[in-house]
């Protein structure tokens, strides 16, 4: 029970979710997120038990930072390409993000944290989101957001990484610590990865239903 922490837990019901309605999508992104939530709780699972018997994790967070941006660029480009053709914006910025992420380790062992990569990427994800909701309002066609797929996994997406961002920025204000050692920052990281899972889980559910509908 030691290693059940909130942050695991919402990612198995996702991921049990996403098993049960996208993974027989006919489109590959179901596939592609499924397997992106078996590996975040796999790795989630094994930087908890490095951490509870004080053995060093961080380059899990590093290898898992390369199925992030994958999944996560794959996942934008997929919502953006409805609306306008995507292909030069993400050349460019995962151009940018593979070229941060591969030369930090040039001049940084493996067991730093890749910190530049996680802020850019963070910073990048938010700008796609951003644009997203732009294209969906320029759209002449009506959609209904309540039961959009897209939408609701973009907005996840878009919590997660701003309020990233914004926590990258202002680190320095979040050190304190509120309940026993947690610190502000930790407990902003839990509660965007419970509203990052809870937007993919209604979008999962959305999805199914929107399957139904065209059967």
């Amino acid at each position: 029970m030691r290693y059940l922490s909130s942050i695991f837990i919402a990612e198995l019901i996702c991921l049990i979710v996403a098993i049960a309605t996208i993974w027989k999508d006919k489109n590959a992104f179901g596939k592609v997120i499924t397997c992106y939530l078996a590996v975040a709780l796999v790795t989630e699972e094994a930087v908890t038990y490095f951490a509870i018997r004080s053995i060093h994790n961080l380059w899990l967070f590093n290898i898992f930072i390369f199925f992030e941006i994958s999944t996560i660029l794959y996942g934008l480009y997929h919502c953006l390409k409805e609306y306008t053709n995507p292909k030069p914006i993400f050349i460019i910025g995962s151009g940018i993000v593979y070229l941060l992420y591969f030369s930090f380790f040039i001049t940084h062992p493996f067991t730093d944290l890749n910190t530049i990569t996680i802020s850019v990427m963070s910073v990048l994800f938010t700008l796609y989101c951003l644009y997203y909701y732009y294209l969906l309002l320029k759209d002449e066609h009506f959609i209904e957001i309540k039961t959009h797929p897209q939408f609701w996994w973009v907005t996840g997406v878009l919590f997660y990484y701003f309020g990233s961002t914004m926590s990258n920025i202002f680190d320095g204000l979040f050190t304190v610590k509120i309940i026993s050692y947690y610190t502000l920052r930790y407990c902003i990281y839990i509660v965007l990865n419970l509203i990052l899972y809870s937007f993919w889980l209604y979008s999962f559910i959305c999805r199914m239903k929107q399957q139904k509908l065209q059967s």
